[in-house]
């Protein structure tokens, strides 16, 4: 029977703890277990699989960092490179050019205009 529900969330506070008494029970070398799940080898594996996942979470965690910061900068890489073509293509081809228009951008000849207000007829 474990004394740990499935369901229970050890907080960080609490596993600080743990290996604190786990440090501490190293030092208790007449130690002996009645239960098995309770023996200096069951505490060490413990110990070493709680090692091991805190570098796997770290580990993959700065992975995780290092691709989203990478997806980010080929996004704006992509973004730069795209904005340079549109105003290129408009300075090649003229900003009312079908070619201009497949980029999608709007021709200028396809813009609305703005309205104009004439003097005296302001608010």
């Amino acid at each position: 029977m474990n004394n740990v529900s499935e369901n229970t969330q050890v907080s960080v506070r609490q596993t600080q703890k743990d290996v604190e008494s786990y440090l501490a029970f190293s030092t208790l070398h007449d130690y002996k277990a009645h239960n098995p799940a309770h023996s200096r080898e069951a505490a060490d594996l413990a110990y070493k699989t709680l090692r091991d996942a805190e570098l796997l979470a770290i580990t993959t965690h700065a992975a995780a960092s290092a691709a989203a910061d990478a997806l980010i900068k080929a996004r704006r890489d992509l973004h730069d490179v795209i904005l340079g073509i549109k105003n290129e293509a408009r300075a090649l081809y003229g900003p009312s050019s079908d070619q201009v228009a497949a980029l999608g951008l709007k021709k200028k000849s396809e813009q609305a205009k703005k309205a104009r207000v004439k003097k005296g007829e302001g608010v």
